[in-house]
């Protein structure tokens, strides 16, 4: 699984704190690491690398720079990002172009893992479109909050793509909560292993 794009049915699920997560992961056990921002209405892997890009995908699919000038790299963890820049402009079939499977193809010479953080499932279509190009898609799912029918139709709608689904996470869970629900749940023995994770 070199490819992998991680989405979910609404927004706010978490999926670009998991991407960068699991990039810079995967970078610290020695990866050649990217994560792309594919998600062109929000940007918001720029808020967690609290830069503001002046290239970035867009720029490269139009040819107006090259990779090289538009990747951002971590310097903490050796991932490299390739952010959006704020453009005022959009072609109307980003991920559906031959610069985009050129580029994703240029990605796979050069790094083991390219996370890919997608735009939600249920409100845009730039996932549907996407996702099909990925090895696997990650689904995440917010603990307690996204309702079973949204994350039906989501699963439905990337079916009809052909997209992989390799698994599905939950995020944001409430550990204390969950621990609530009794003996047997993971969760249940929170108060046993929390502090195994504290440095």
């Amino acid at each position: 699984m070199q490819v992998v794009a991680v989405t979910s049915a609404l927004p706010g699920e978490g999926k670009t704190t998991t991407s960068v997560c699991l990039g810079r992961a995967a970078a610290l056990q020695g990866a050649r690491v990217i994560v792309v921002d594919c998600d062109l209405r929000r940007r918001t892997v720029n808020r967690l690398l609290n830069a503001e890009p002046t290239t970035g995908l867009l720029e490269v699919l139009s040819g107006e720079a090259t990779l090289q000038q538009a990747i951002t790299p971590d310097k903490e963890t050796g991932a490299d990002f390739l952010p959006l820049a704020k453009s005022a402009f959009t072609p109307r079939d980003v991920f559906g172009s031959q610069a985009m499977d050129r580029l994703i193809h240029d990605l796979r010479s050069r790094y083991d893992l390219i996370v890919l953080d997608t735009a939600p499932v249920l409100p845009v279509a730039d996932t549907r479109v996407l996702a099909p190009k990925a090895d696997a898609v990650l689904f995440l799912a917010r603990w307690r909050k996204t309702p079973q029918h949204a994350i039906e139709a989501a699963f439905r709608q990337l079916a009809g793509t052909g997209a992989h689904l390799a698994g599905v996470a939950l995020t944001q869970m409430d550990m204390k909560e969950q621990s609530k629900y009794g003996y047997g749940d993971p969760g249940y023995y929170y108060a046993e292993y929390k502090k195994y994770y504290v440095s």
